[in-house]
């Protein structure tokens, strides 16, 4: 199985709506010491707040009760989807002591030695290798405008900040007489320092949403 499956079947539903996990993780934030983390990976914080960014848009961790809050305009909220929650929780409980930010880049699904399974179609890339077939430049400027570098792999290839230490590169090859459209996903080997390899999935769900959302909003 992918290891984007499980963030595949959460797309769309938010963090509350997973009552036991919701509760188990805001639990185990409440009344969370921020200083370690905070010296790792450089972040902001006051008495009440610990801050950080995903993907360049603000959030903050309420301290006394571990609740995640996202900026929305001049508000904050705490209705926050599942996979960018669970994102932000795996930074700040797996990242190690003196983690490492650069080796080599590897396919995300490659993280847990799945590559010597049966091979079976990602719930990810798939569908949004097909949405892109034979439009290239609808994807080029999506992925510009949602802020990402280009880069010269495959037919479009564009580098994301998922988090400051956690890069993410999208690279997709367009369809051809003899294959179809595929899309691959990768990041660096290390990224397992700061997060779980599963929590890989939840930060190229919420990348793909990302793009497939500046794509309308281009059109």
């Amino acid at each position: 199985m992918s290891v984007n499956y499980h963030a595949f079947q959460s797309r769309g539903f938010l963090f509350s709506e997973y009552e036991a996990v919701s509760q188990q993780w805001r639990t185990r934030f409440t009344g969370y010491d921020p200083s370690r983390i905070q010296k790792i990976l450089g972040l902001h914080r006051n008495s009440d707040y610990l801050y950080l960014s995903y993907y360049e848009n603000p959030y903050r961790l309420r301290l006394q009760d571990g609740i995640l809050e996202k900026e929305c305009g001049q508000a904050w909220t705490d209705e926050l989807y599942f996979n960018e929650t669970m994102s932000i929780y795996h930074l700040l409980y797996y990242t190690k002591d003196f983690p490492h930010s650069d080796g080599p880049w590897v396919s995300n699904d490659s993280l847990d030695g799945s590559g010597s399974r049966q091979p079976m179609p990602d719930p990810l890339l798939v569908p949004f290798a097909r949405k892109f077939t034979r439009n290239l430049e609808a994807l080029d400027r999506a992925c510009r405008l949602c802020g990402g570098t280009p880069l010269e792999q495959g037919d479009v290839s564009f580098e994301f900040q998922a988090f400051p230490q956690i890069p993410v590169r999208l690279v997709f090859w367009d369809a051809d007489e003899d294959f179809p459209a595929q899309a691959q996903a990768l990041v660096r080997q290390t990224v397992t320092d700061y997060v779980h390899f599963e929590t890989t999935g939840c930060i190229l769900s919420d990348l793909l949403e990302r793009v497939e959302g500046c794509e309308g909003a281009a059109i």
